[in-house]
């Protein structure tokens, strides 16, 4: 499992809340917060789909990580039914 899948998997599995917001590009931004109270941010391009998606911020209290890593298909298929409310 590459690092993406393993953050993805977190958030999907944990996770408490998300919501979704543009990105400056066009593209679609997930927040979905942890039940530790983090918040894992995953991009796409705005054309793109579930193999298309990218983990990157993840906001804690007091600290945070930048992230730039690609999420597999089967992974950005739990992503894109989050972010589309549909299946893809």
């Amino acid at each position: 499992m590459t690092l993406g899948d393993a953050l993805t998997q977190e958030a999907l599995t944990t996770g408490t809340g998300f919501s979704i917001s543009p990105t400056g590009a066009g593209g679609l931004r997930l927040a979905i917060r942890l039940e530790a109270g983090e918040v894992q941010h995953f991009e796409r391009p705005g054309s793109g789909g579930r193999a298309d998606w990218t983990a990157t911020d993840l906001e804690g209290a007091g600290s945070g990580c930048a992230f730039n890593e690609p999420i597999s298909a089967p992974w950005g298929q739990g992503l894109e039914l989050l972010a589309t409310g549909r299946d893809a």
